[in-house]
């Protein structure tokens, strides 16, 4: 009954809020000459609308301030005022800021200011949350806010190497390696702009990018988050970008690795292009405006060490004017962004903002780089992928206490694979006779020649004439396109001094596409091509029939939230309520999808609506508890408690019933999406402690545990006619783990940050499909025991390290300081390597190879090498007028280290499989007709360039700002 009224008034009242694009300012203030609090002091935020007056205790509260850096001034008459400069506002975070006002200073005539420094104990901290500014931001030898991300304990940076170890069948990513946070799966990590999600909830992951300098703030939460946030279970990245001000202001900047070449080093022709621009909309009071675009182009965009040796060494450098970059491994894209602010009255805002991003990109497989044929390479799987949000938000503060917000919201994403050079064409994918995949040694796709009797066998003359000649394409072709309409809202109220309360909705409603077919050259056959959504020929369709109509899944999330703060004792206590509805049909009979009631009708073997049910509905209630308190005036603790439910990626759900029909009747190998999946449920908790170790140093350790319950997995199921797999919640794991996190704000012009992490994540399957080879091999079914999962790091430390100098710092020449407004930021990053699971050696570079590993170890039982990288950024300001100009030299991998990102499984190296050095190798390499010509291949095969990360890339970059 409780939880019917806490969604019924959650439909009802107009309120939403953006999750986490607020803050707010708390303080007392003070009589500097006796010590007592000071009533009725006004306290304003310069700038803006926003103030309180101080009770009978001296203290305020100013609520719903964006994020952002101000100036809080205080002022009463008979005292003189003071301005507190630099108070920095993060998102679901209290700015502590006391003052203290003196009468003896009245008669200086002046307003007191005084600069604020970011506090190294947050106070209202109650799990672990890391925040990065703008200036640090750009400051930092990173671009995009993923790269942030890596950066933070507990993430660890997994490249998909879809070449050498397909284990789980993940997605590809345009910018680099998926994150995975404190033991969790990629999708467990949620994305927000301005508080919209930017996830596919098709696949988990977010394809979105934003402009470096459109992003205001980055703020990473790991541990146990507010009852705010629903279907997240590992982590929260939330990007607040920049809004318009009063004045106007703009920035562009120019990154190229391409003047590299002028002093000896390789390029990989990477650039950025971006710029922004903001102010005040002319016409028209209180209004604000602020654009961004960003343009991007990469030959290679994820360059490895070791390109240019292995084309050098195997004779293929000839082939490429510059060898050092993988062929057909570009990326070209934009990203914009916009926002509109108008303060329609004194007390209500109204925000328009909007996002998007475009990336066509190709995706280098080494296998296609047939040293006979080197045009194949052309036919590597492209990409596009299209994002794009719109949302309004409006915001009404009833009073200083209370105030809410009611906000709509439309996102779309968009993927479509396929060949590298048909690409889109679908239709011109098929072909007569069947696609030709491999080479005679099963090692490199390659064409064939084909005759006048492989179009009519009957055609027996004496010459068989060529007619032509097949390339091999990239046969799978996806398409696949999800969106969502949202409402959110939320009303907050300080009810009380100590008692916050919180009380919101966000309701979400979306719309699913997808089409695949497994081989597009032989045209549509129902066993080869899931769709729903979409019609035979790929074209988005409304009118289709039960088989394949499209998905309308719906969530809604109602939650209650208290945040009490009592003399440094803050407690976060709420309560969360989600209802998912899947709106989908599901078998009725697992053991007899075609004949439910065992009557064996003549219907038997086609899937009827009368075999199939309305999926379940679930709900699930989430308590969220966060503690913090002070054990010394420089000591705080801070504990959490949560549990969390997060709603499966939405293509486990769903598949067309033709496609499913056709497969399993004729008993064909695919797991198959089940509407029968639950919600995940993940427990987690976390204890904390943050001690300042002097004026300028504090630490902050952060031990936590999850208990992890009803992930995805194949599952097999017996049945008739055949046995077939699904996806079901059968996996569970088990992460803990401890971060140490050193802080030093900047002391003598130097900042340091040291992140060290401790983890062991284990459990039965690292992402949904871990047990795909098992599950085809094993038809009793899959033993379940714990073991390391793939993203188990034990170890990472990360060293960030900033020196600076202002103006008139630095040694002197003749008039000038020449050091003086330069910055050089260093990351060093020291990591475990990753695991693997040991095997006898077999064939491991052949792309289609049928074998059966043999374990030698426990899953998971051996790890990579350590990794070690260096990254830099060195930078000079210069000031003309009110123009800033900012070149900077930014240096990846400086010591051109060879990080390994994968290894052979026989052998532990990253470039040797041992095949070549058994027997039956030792027999195909020492052929007498093939042997040579297969040795080589073979070698040219393990030595796979993309089993490295990244070698030293040297950036040039020049950023305008005014």
């Amino acid at each position: 009954m409780a939880i019917m009224l806490g969604l019924t008034l959650g439909l009802l009242l107009p309120q939403a809020i953006l999750a986490g694009v607020t803050g707010k300012i708390s303080g007392v203030v003070a009589d500097t000459e006796t010590g007592e609090p000071l009533p009725g002091v006004a306290v304003s935020v310069v700038g803006t609308k926003q103030g309180a007056l101080t009770d009978e205790n001296g203290e305020y509260y100013i609520l719903n301030v964006p994020v952002g850096t101000y100036t809080v001034k205080a002022s009463l008459i008979g005292f003189a005022p003071v301005d507190i400069t630099n108070v920095g506002v993060s998102a679901d975070l209290t700015a502590y800021t006391d003052f203290t006002l003196s009468k003896e200073a009245l008669d200086l005539g002046k307003t007191i200011v005084v600069k604020a420094e970011r506090p190294l104990v947050t106070k209202d901290k109650t799990t672990t949350v890391n925040i990065v500014s703008r200036d640090e931001l750009q400051q930092m030898p990173v671009r995009g806010y993923d790269q942030v991300v890596g950066l933070q304990n507990s993430v660890v940076r997994m490249n998909s190497n879809v070449d050498i170890r397909q284990r789980g069948g993940r997605e590809s990513l345009a910018n680099g390696p998926e994150i995975n946070l404190r033991g969790g799966r990629p999708s467990e990590v949620a994305y927000y702009v301005d508080g919209f999600s930017q996830q596919d909830p098709l696949s988990g992951i977010s394809t979105a990018n934003i402009n470096n300098n459109a992003i205001k703030e980055v703020k990473v939460t790991s541990g146990a988050f507010s009852a705010e946030y629903g279907h997240v279970a590992s982590g929260i990245v939330n990007v607040v970008t920049n809004s318009g001000s009063d004045e106007y202001h703009g920035n562009l900047e120019l990154i190229s690795d391409n003047p590299a070449t002028v002093v000896g080093y390789d390029s990989y022709d990477q650039n950025w292009y971006s710029g922004d621009f903001s102010g005040p909309i002319p016409g028209l009071e209180k209004a604000y405006f602020f654009v961004s675009g960003e343009r991007r182009w990469m030959a290679d965009r994820t360059p490895s060490v070791t390109t240019k040796d292995v084309y050098e060494k195997f004779g293929l450098a000839q082939y490429f004017d510059e060898p050092q970059r993988l062929p057909n491994n570009f990326l070209k894209g934009w990203s914009y962004q916009g926002k509109l602010d108008f303060q329609l009255k004194e007390n209500i805002k109204l925000a328009f903002n909007g996002n998007g991003s475009y990336d066509k990109w190709q995706e280098y497989r080494h296998y296609f780089l047939n040293p006979a044929f080197i045009d194949q390479v052309e036919h590597t799987p492209m990409y596009i992928d299209k994002n794009y949000g719109i949302n309004a938000k409006m915001t009404h503060t009833l009073n200083p206490e209370t105030y809410y917000n009611l906000s709509v919201s439309y996102f779309m994403t968009e993927r479509t694979r396929g060949d590298g050079v048909l690409f889109e064409n679908y239709l011109d994918y098929e072909r007569t006779n069947a696609n030709p995949e491999y080479d005679f040694h099963n090692l490199f796709r390659e064409g064939d020649s084909l005759t006048a009797s492989d179009f009519n066998p009957a055609d027996t003359g004496d010459v068989d004439t060529f007619v032509t000649f097949y390339e091999s394409y990239w046969q799978n072709f996806l398409h696949r396109k999800s969106s969502y309409i949202g409402v959110k809202g939320d009303l907050t109220s300080q009810v009380t001094r100590a008692h916050t309360l919180q009380f919101g909705f966000d309701f979400q409603r979306h719309t699913l596409r997808y089409f695949e077919n497994l081989n597009s050259t032989q045209g549509f056959l129902s066993e080869r091509v899931n769709r729903y959504g979409f019609d035979s020929l790929g074209n988005e369709s409304d009118s289709q029939d039960f088989m394949n109509n499209t998905k309308h899944p719906i969530n809604l999330g109602v939650y209650l939230q208290d945040r009490f703060e009592w003399r440094d004792f803050v407690v976060n206590a709420g309560v969360r309520f989600d209802y998912f509805d899947y709106k989908a049909e599901r078998l009725r009979n697992l053991s007899n999808p075609f004949d439910p009631n065992n009557t064996e009708d003549a219907n038997s073997g086609t899937i009827q609506l009368s075999d199939l049910e309305a999926s379940k509905k679930f709900t699930r209630v989430s308590p969220r508890l966060g503690i913090s308190f002070p054990v010394s005036d420089q000591t705080q603790v801070y504990m959490n408690y949560g549990k969390f439910y997060q709603r499966p990626d939405l293509v486990r759900l769903y598949a067309g019933y033709d496609f499913l029909e056709a497969r399993v009747g004729a008993g064909s190998y695919y797991p198959f999406p089940s509407p029968n999946l639950e919600p995940e449920k993940i427990t987690q908790y976390e204890f904390g402690i943050t001690r300042q170790l002097g004026e300028f140093t504090a630490i902050d350790i952060a031990a936590y545990y999850k208990d992890v319950e009803g992930l995805t997995q194949i599952y097999h199921q017996a049945a008739i006619p055949y046995a077939y797999d699904f996806f079901a919640n059968a996996d569970y794991g088990t992460i803990k783990g401890v971060d140490f996190n050193l802080t030093m704000r900047r002391n003598r012009n130097m900042s340091i940050n040291l992140k060290y992490s401790l983890s062991y994540a284990t459990g039965t399957g690292s992402y949904a499909q871990s047990t795909y080879n098992i599950a085809w091999k094993n038809s009793q079914g899959i033993p379940k025991t714990t073991n390391p999962l793939d993203y188990d790091q034990r170890h990472s430390l990360i060293g960030m390290f900033d020196l600076r100098t202002t103006k008139g710092e630095g040694p002197m020449l003749g008039d000038m300081y020449p050091l003086e407004n330069v910055g050089l930021n260093t990351i060093i990053q020291v990591a475990s390597g990753l695991p693997y699971t040991p095997m006898k050696v077999y064939d491991g570079v052949s792309p289609n190879a049928s074998v059966q590993q043999e374990p030698t170890g426990g899953i998971n039982s051996a790890n990579l090498d350590w990794t070690f990288t260096i990254d830099m950024k060195l930078e000079k300001t210069f000031m003309f007028g009110d123009y800033k100009l900012v070149p900077y030299v930014w240096v990846k991998n400086l010591l051109n280290t060879q990080n390994e990102t994968a290894a052979y499984e026989g052998t532990g190296k990253a470039n040797v499989s041992g095949y070549l050095e058994t027997a039956e190798g030792q027999v195909r390499a020492t052929n007498p007709d093939t042997g040579e010509e297969f040795a080589y291949r073979y070698d040219l095969g393990q030595n796979n360039p993309k089993n490295y990360a990244n070698p030293r890339i040297i950036y040039l970059g020049l950023r305008l700002s005014f």
